[in-house]
């Protein structure tokens, strides 16, 4: 990215030689989109927030007039395009501005990346000394990493209340088929650089910033930091509370499975004792009551009008009766059995329907409070740029200006709110650009 020139003097660092006593910290891996305001980075003026008396220790990694980087990346391009066009009208005399006035593409973008909060990183601390560390070889490796985002500034602030840095890049498209062969374009920088969209709510910007935020995050666990942050949409846990939320939820859901198993059986049982109890009561009906037979005894002992094989077949009748009533007082008892556990099944069946419902209402509110974050980060992305045309203009008439006028233009400037990068769960997102997304 660029020499680095005094930074272990200018930031103060003892980093290896205090690293014996560093404490494991459990901090969160910030990433948003910065306004990109250049002058205010660079301290050219500074804000209400700022400590002037540590703004010695920032670190300045690369620092370049966005105007040549234009001439440098994109003349050639420019040249090859113009020459292929008849009419002056065709022509684009100047890429800076023809992108500075333009709609499609902004003339550079800002991502501010945060360690931790002023409670747990804040600057002065050995924990906030630790996460400039980790920030600083974040940024070095920056452009290695991304060859399609053209770095032209990036400082690491040590004068506000948590270190952070500013990364201010061009997108650059190589290659393109429409406008210039090197063109600005985010989205296909970005898809040069292998990331694609898979919807709404992971673009190639979400996707490329999940990318850097988990590399930092890797840094920051080499340096001993505990990241405990888990992002997506949902709401913010740590990751004790996620992974039980995670359990009781595979709880109910092996529950609702369960009483949905044992009702079927239980129902499918009912059905065949109603069938068995049908068919002994059929049984029971034509059974022969022997009691009732009086058969006339002849003189010599035999039963008048009954043939043995009738005598047999009524024993036989007998012993199927005695035996069908006793399947019946079995069956009857089962069924009561069953009968009795039904209501208990059918009370966890509720109870887990309940809890499902729960979920379902939810999930309902999460895709509300991402609907109504969406039209926050509108307003947001409405006021950014509104800013960003208000900053532009002073830089201008800052240039342009006389000089015994230009501590008119630096006050102005600083009534300008500047971003606040201390809360990580900030969310600015516009255009082409991302909210904080907690790793």
């Amino acid at each position: 990215m660029g020499d680095v020139s005094n930074v272990a003097a200018k930031m103060s660092l003892t980093f290896r030689t205090r690293r014996r006593a560093v404490i494991s910290v459990g901090v969160t891996i910030s990433g948003m989109t910065g306004r990109g305001s250049i002058r205010h980075n660079n301290r050219s003026f500074s804000a209400a927030n700022i400590d002037r008396s540590r703004t010695g220790l920032n670190v300045t990694f690369c620092q370049e007039d966005l105007k040549q980087v234009y001439h440098q990346v994109f003349d050639e391009a420019l040249a090859a395009y113009n020459a292929k066009k008849k009419k002056t009208r065709d022509k684009i005399p100047d890429y800076y501005e023809h992108i500075r006035q333009g709609k499609q593409e902004k003339l550079f973008h800002e991502v501010i990346f945060q360690i931790g909060n002023k409670d747990d990183c804040g600057c002065g601390s050995l924990a906030g000394d630790r996460a400039a560390a980790v920030l600083s070889e974040f940024a070095e490796t920056f452009q290695e990493r991304n060859p399609h985002l053209r770095v032209f500034n990036a400082v690491l602030h040590m004068d506000e209340a948590t270190p952070h840095i500013h990364i201010d890049f061009v997108p650059v498209a190589t290659e393109q088929t429409r406008g210039l062969q090197t063109r600005v374009s985010m989205k296909q920088a970005l898809k040069q650089q292998g990331f694609t969209s898979l919807g709404r709510k992971m673009t190639e910007w979400r996707a490329w910033m999940e990318r850097e935020k988990q590399t930092l995050a890797e840094l920051a666990q080499a340096h001993e930091f505990e990241i405990v942050s888990l992002g997506g949409g949902r709401k913010h846990m740590d990751l004790p509370e996620y992974r039980a939320a995670a359990q009781r939820l595979e709880a109910v859901q092996e529950q609702v499975i369960a009483a949905d198993q044992e009702l079927a059986d239980l129902e499918k049982q009912k059905k065949a004792l109603g069938g068995t109890v049908k068919a002994l009561k059929a049984a029971e009906k034509v059974r022969v009551r022997l009691d009732t037979i009086q058969p006339e005894k002849t003189l010599t002992g035999a039963v008048k009008g009954v043939t043995v094989e009738q005598v047999e077949q009524l024993k036989a009748a007998a012993l199927r009766g005695v035996q069908a009533e006793q399947r019946v007082k079995e069956a009857e008892a089962e069924n009561r059995r069953l009968q009795g556990m039904i209501p208990s099944t059918k009370e966890k069946l509720r109870e887990a329907q309940a809890q499902q419902k729960i979920r379902e209402e939810n999930q309902r509110l999460q895709m509300d409070m991402v609907y109504l974050q969406e039209q926050l980060e509108e307003e947001r992305s409405f006021s950014a740029r509104l800013l960003a045309g208000i900053d532009a203009a002073l830089d201008y008439l800052w240039e342009h200006l006389p000089e015994p006028l230009r501590p008119i233009i630096e006050k102005a400037q600083q009534l300008i709110p500047v971003p606040d990068v201390q809360k990580p769960e900030q969310k600015q997102e516009r255009g082409h650009s991302w909210g904080d997304m907690s790793l």
